[in-house]
């Protein structure tokens, strides 16, 4: 991937970014994803934060979802 060049604008009390539309595709960003800043040998190093969802197996979400509808009743009386 080629490297681009963003000017630093300022948002509120805080400097932004915009991300290019290259690496948005990239790394699969959507609006209101969560990304994780790391600074790396002097470098700012920015990472999708992965979802819980995709880090479990569809078979075990599958699990999950059947015990969450045979009890649900039990599980709203724990509230």
């Amino acid at each position: 991937m080629e490297k681009e060049t963003r000017k630093v604008s300022k948002l509120g009390n805080s400097l932004g970014v915009g991300i290019p539309k290259s690496m948005v595709d990239a790394l699969n960003i959507r609006r209101g994803d969560e990304l994780e800043f790391e600074v790396k040998e002097n470098a700012l190093v920015i990472k999708r934060k992965e979802k819980l969802e995709d880090q479990l197996e569809p078979e075990f979400l599958r699990m999950i979802q059947e015990t969450m509808e045979e009890h649900d009743e039990l599980f709203k009386r724990l509230k």
